[in-house]
């Protein structure tokens, strides 16, 4: 029976490793014995979604969030947070899947995990962020003595890494964000052996949380470059840091066991803020009755609702339609909604820069893009400028005609819409880069690589899209007829 690694790091940027990819010897090594590309992420980019599509199979509107927070009532606000206990209610993932199959798991710092997922002769170490730092983070509860006897105590989160630019400690954080890192590539090792686990999924956060504090020390296209020669090289570096855990990961792995390291989304450079409620104020889309005197969020604005059209939640372009029948004061009638879409979308796609540049405007229907029991809850609309180096901001107040948003606390990074993953070892298949990879092809590609899958052609446990290994059989034309045999034998070995 094979077994399964997944080394998830957060923020990986694939255009960075292929720039750096030399001084990257692991993944290069596993790039030329594997399978590895850019990885479609969700839309739009960003945890804890992107990470539940890639252990559940399904798209966001199986299961009905898009960001931290949700509505399950057509409300105008998201006061509620996701947790684990939501996404269970919704959606079978592999921690729930694979147990159930006989396997042991351990999952470790994956976004919405909190509470502890308690998984039947099984291990958890929850991504419990923003949550009471006092109460116990793991299943079995007696697992937290264990892991705090084997590291010396746990670090839950880096604080300092979510503070103002302004007011880091820059070579503090890059060594408390690796003693971080450290601890989870220590405790895969600490499952892999000591527990004896099928399947293992640690999600290490640093390379994000790096990203954010450095990636205007390199990028000289960064609107806010920082000309600090200290820290010129300090995300290059973190990535080799990372590139070396990965390399000791896999050196401890036997012949039967297949290394995953992937990343849901990137972490790039951001060029920009577009104030979207503003926007929709000016457009008329939106009315107030009382225009703000500073800058304030959705939840402080007198909206006249039985005015508004539409608004905007969040930093990541969605837009909401105040759809009759539907929102509480709903007065757009659902015969007119398809056209107030293309209406919105033919004038969101003028938005210009602050000095009237065209942009790279794309806009989403939800129902083009994701379906399933839960997808009405979601935004009408989405919104990505300039492949999503360009935020959002619910804010209104900043005065007539300004909609572009420059600060250098809050224009710093976004979440790229690819991430990157790498699959190697116990006969894969491995026609070398393949991209056009989904986050929906993870969840069915773990099962295949543990020889758990349903016949071929079927898609297992409600997941919605084939494996890597069923796409490569379909897809891949080898260059040489000897390396067509060897993906042959390969396929073969996994039961195509």
């Amino acid at each position: 029976m094979r077994r399964a690694v997944l080394l998830g790091i957060d923020g990986l940027n694939p255009e960075l490793i292929k720039l750096w990819v030399d001084d990257l010897p692991n993944l290069k090594k596993l790039q030329e014995t594997g399978t590895w590309g850019t990885i479609e992420s969700t839309v739009p980019p960003a945890p804890p979604h992107s990470w539940t599509c890639s252990q559940c199979g399904r798209n966001p509107g199986a299961f009905g969030f898009w960001d931290y927070t949700y509505r399950d009532e057509f409300t105008y606000t998201f006061d509620k947070r996701v947790d684990s206990r939501i996404i269970d209610r919704r959606v079978r993932c592999l921690y729930r899947i694979l147990p159930n199959l006989g396997q042991r798991i351990a999952i470790v710092d994956m976004p919405g995990t909190w509470p502890p997922l308690r998984i039947p002769a099984g291990y958890c170490i929850s991504n419990n962020h923003g949550q009471t730092k006092d109460k116990c983070f793991t299943w079995p509860a007696h697992l937290m003595e264990e892991i705090s006897q084997l590291l010396d105590g746990y670090i839950q989160d880096v604080s300092e890494s979510r503070e103002k630019y302004s007011n880091l400690d820059r070579e503090k954080l890059l060594k408390q964000v690796f003693q971080m890192d450290s601890q989870r590539f220590k405790l895969v090792k600490h499952f892999i052996h000591e527990k004896k686990c099928d399947y293992v999924a640690a999600v290490m956060p640093g390379v994000e949380l790096v990203s954010h504090g450095f990636f205007r020390s390199f990028d000289e296209k960064h609107r806010y470059y920082d000309k600090d020669d200290r820290f010129k090289d300090a995300l290059k570096h973190y990535y080799a840091q990372i590139d070396k855990k990965i390399g000791e990961v896999k050196e401890l792995l036997d012949e039967d066991t297949v290394l995953l390291v992937l990343s849901t989304y990137s972490v790039q450079r951001k060029d920009g803020q577009i104030n979207l409620n503003e926007w929709l104020v000016q457009n008329g889309c939106m009315t107030l009755y009382k225009y703000p005197s500073v800058p304030a969020p959705l939840t402080k604005l007198a909206i006249d609702w039985s005015k508004t059209k539409c608004w905007s939640v969040g930093s990541s372009g969605q837009v909401y339609i105040n759809l009759k029948g539907r929102e509480v004061q709903g007065i757009v009638d659902p015969d007119d909604h398809e056209k107030l879409l293309d209406d919105l979308s033919d004038h969101l796609k003028r938005i210009t820069d602050e000095n009237g540049k065209t942009m790279q405007v794309q806009v989403f229907k939800r129902d083009d893009i994701h379906f399933g029991e839960f997808v009405n809850y979601g935004p009408d609309l989405f919104v990505m400028i300039n492949g999503s180096r360009w935020s959002f901001g619910e804010d209104v107040g900043y005065g007539a005609g300004k909609v572009h948003q420059f600060n250098e606390e809050t224009v710093r990074e976004a979440y790229g819409p690819q991430g990157y993953y790498c699959i190697a070892g116990s006969d894969f298949p491995s026609p070398g880069e393949l991209n056009g990879i989904s986050l929906l092809n993870i969840a069915p590609t773990v099962i295949d690589i543990m020889n758990l899958r349903k016949p071929y052609g079927m898609m297992p446990y409600e997941m919605e899209t084939l494996s890597i290994p069923a796409i490569i059989r379909d897809r891949v034309i080898p260059s040489t007829p000897a390396e067509g045999e060897k993906i042959r034998s390969r396929l073969e070995a996994l039961g195509y």
